[in-house]
């Protein structure tokens, strides 16, 4: 058996004998990665590679994802599941930007994904199925974490000062720029056990990134663009005798979005796509966060203690239901992250932690246009509530034997709301606005996965249990046909089984899995929240890349999943066994990328989106696409890169959301195909 520090948890997760390794380690990600797991990884180099737009752009090309977006940085995610919306979706995909939640875990938002800041982006690690037990409320389908940098050693141009920029613009009205400035102002250090850093973590004593971004889109469809502005800053050193990383990140956004349109297939028509039903719907976000991460290394342990704050303010046009109404939303508030790691034995691990996040959320919600059916004019909701969630974690690994080694976690959390009403209490229309009360909820959250390196490969199978409580909006934004109260902690129970080959020339992966959820909400086709709900997850996931010669490489993903109800609701159309709406049986991805040149590289990608049903009922369907992206880039100097992407290259007719709600038909459609050219410096 051998001991790791967190450095090594890359390589021991490619090996095949990675059974044997047993990590020691006060990181959640490397945590993560150290017992068997669906865990994938994009670089800063393949991200430039992809050159993304949007969030779904890098993110669609990870094994299980699915993202379903409008215009601008609204979107939906799937991960291992159907593509969720409102409070489900809020609540069952964690978002995480250096490892700190970007939301406090009861007053997430379905769009959360854009206020990491993918601009600036190291390394986004994606963790397909629950991650509760480490991470807590709301990685209960997976979790993404984006990393930003925060280390510069002017290793590019020996002059302790470095700077990357990108510059791009796009035929359908979109450009971007962004900059990322860094410098070491101090010698290095290294190996020391007087800089509170593990000891293979070397480099500047004293190093800080800067970086700024903007992109301004006139919008393809009609009254739809935004402009948005970022800023990131990432400090190194040393702070009272422990090692230091802090962050800071800001953004404002103002969107105009795009309404659905309507009637059957209308997404092929090209004119009414261009379209836009919903031109007084917007989103105007401000936000900032700060968190700084302390690591030490008294006696045999590895400590890391993050606090971190984080402001957020919305305001938004609630262009997807009849009322069109304003709502306005507001969180304040921060925590502290703990993690402690000892080394029991050359063949064991312990870590154990504890969390805490305090957070303000304020939320109203007024409809100005005249009264529709049960949308009622005035408003709907004001109020406050104040959030508590603090939980405490252990996992341990254990080598059992020279090629087999266990892994055991539990994580305990509680999460109380304070809920004060700033409205009069009862109905209003199809609006329920309940009394002052009080809330708690307790979550238990076990792993148990044990991994052997087998001559075949890596072999695998993992248990673990995702839980979240409701979002606030789940248990204070209620409809007539809810009670105060009947919503309680979600859960979700996992296995998969798991094999990575030994092979020399190619790499690859097959996961097997199947959850069972209970105590969920979702919002049925009429707007009405239907509460109770069970369903079933399976599929398979195969993952693979090959060199196939000395200039082509060959890489991508397939994923057959059934995610089907486990319960029947009459009035919703909902049958036990019937495929839940929106979860395509068939997704994939797969690129080949073509060194033409000793400087020049041509990329082709195809994703792939199947047949699924719009409606609970499965009496609507939309029949998938297929979408190809060609993208080149030619190295003109040693710095210096050129690059074009054309999307939908075959100019496809899509809806990249399809819905069915309020008896219609809807859908966002897809972008038609598209230019981008853009130019790329790291010096």
């Amino acid at each position: 058996m051998r001991v790791y520090v967190p450095v090594a948890v890359v390589v021991a997760l490619a090996s095949p004998a990675m059974a044997q390794d047993i990590v020691v380690t006060a990181d959640r990600e490397s945590l993560a990665r150290a017992g068997p797991a669906s865990i994938s990884v994009l670089t800063a180099t393949e991200i430039a590679v992809l050159t993304p737009q949007v969030a779904s752009d890098a993110l669609n090309t990870l094994p299980g994802v699915s993202i379903q977006r409008n215009n601008g940085v609204e979107n939906l995610l799937a991960i291992r599941s159907p593509v969720l919306t409102g409070g489900q979706s809020a609540g069952s995909f964690l978002v995480l930007e250096n490892g700190v939640p970007v939301r406090a875990p009861g007053a997430a938002n379905v769009n959360q994904i854009w206020e990491a800041s993918l601009d600036f982006a190291e390394r986004i690690t994606l963790v397909r199925g629950p991650g509760s037990s480490i991470y807590g409320s709301n990685a209960v389908h997976g979790l993404i974490n984006v990393e930003t940098p925060a280390f510069s050693d002017g290793s590019n141009n020996n002059t302790g000062h470095w700077r990357r920029g990108n510059l791009d613009v796009s035929d359908l009205g979109r450009s971007s720029a962004s900059i990322l400035l860094g410098a070491a102002t101090s010698t290095s250090l290294g190996p020391s056990s007087t800089t509170g850093l593990p000891n293979d973590q070397t480099g500047p004593a004293n190093s800080w990134v800067l970086g700024l971004a903007t992109e301004v889109d006139s919008g393809w469809r009609a009254q739809s663009g935004l402009s948005r502005a970022d800023l990131a800053f990432g400090w190194r050193g040393n702070l009272a005798g422990w090692g230091a990383t802090a962050h800071l990140s800001a953004k404002n956004l103002n969107q105009e979005s795009a309404g659905f349109i309507e009637g059957a297939r209308a997404y092929a028509n090209s004119a009414l796509a261009r379209s836009n039903p919903a031109p007084e719907a917007y989103r105007d976000t401000r936000l900032a966060r700060a968190s700084i991460r302390l690591e030490a290394s008294p006696g045999a342990w590895q400590v890391a203690l993050t606090p971190y704050a984080r402001w957020i303010d919305t305001d938004l046009n609630l262009f997807f239901f009849p009322s069109r109404a304003q709502e306005r939303t507001r969180q304040t508030g921060g925590g502290l992250l703990t993690s402690a790691s000892l080394a029991l034995s050359p063949s064991a691990a312990l870590t154990i932690g504890a969390d805490i996040d305090q957070t303000r959320a304020e939320l109203v919600e007024f409809q100005s246009r005249p009264t529709t059916g049960t949308f009622t004019q005035g408003t709907h909701y004001d109020f406050a509530v104040d959030m508590l969630a603090a939980g405490s974690y252990a996992q341990l690994q254990w080598g059992l034997a020279e090629d087999i080694v266990l892994t055991a976690g539990v994580r305990g959390e509680v999460v109380q709301y304070e809920y004060d009403n700033r409205a009069p209490n009862g109905d209003v229309g199809r609006f329920r606005r309940p009394a002052d009360r009080g809330d708690r909820f307790e979550a238990l959250a076990p792993r148990l996965a044990v991994s052997y390196a087998s001559p075949f490969g890596a072999l695998w199978v993992n248990l673990a249990r995702g839980a979240r409580p409701p979002q606030i909006t789940d248990l204070y934004a209620l409809q007539t046909r809810q009670r105060p109260g009947e919503q309680g902690i979600e859960t979700l129970d996992s296995i998969e089984l798991g094999w990575r080959p030994g092979a020399q020339n190619w790499q690859g992966e097959v996961v097997v899995f199947a959850m069972d959820k209970q105590d969920t909400a979702f919002r049925g086709a009429d707007g009405f929240t239907v509460t109770g709900g069970r369903s079933r997850h399976k599929g398979v996931e195969v993952t693979g890349s090959a060199q196939i010669s000395q200039s082509l490489m060959v890489s991508g993903w397939l994923s057959y999943a059934r995610h089907t109800y486990r319960f029947n609701s009459a009035p919703d159309g909902i049958r036990s066994g019937a495929d839940i709406d929106t979860a395509p049986r068939w997704t994939g991805n797969a690129r080949a990328r073509w060194q033409a040149t000793e400087h020049a590289t041509l990329d082709l990608e195809w994703g792939h989106t199947g047949r699924y049903f719009t409606d609970a009922g499965n009496t609507r369907v939309y029949e998938g696409h297929d979408l190809f992206t060609l993208r080149a880039a030619t190295q003109i100097s040693s710095d210096v890169q050129v690059y074009a992407t054309v999307r939908n290259l075959t100019n496809t007719n899509y809806a990249d959301r399809a819905d069915f709600a309020f008896g219609n038909d809807r859908y966002f459609p897809g972008a038609p195909r598209s230019l981008t050219v853009g130019i790329r410096m790291n010096r």
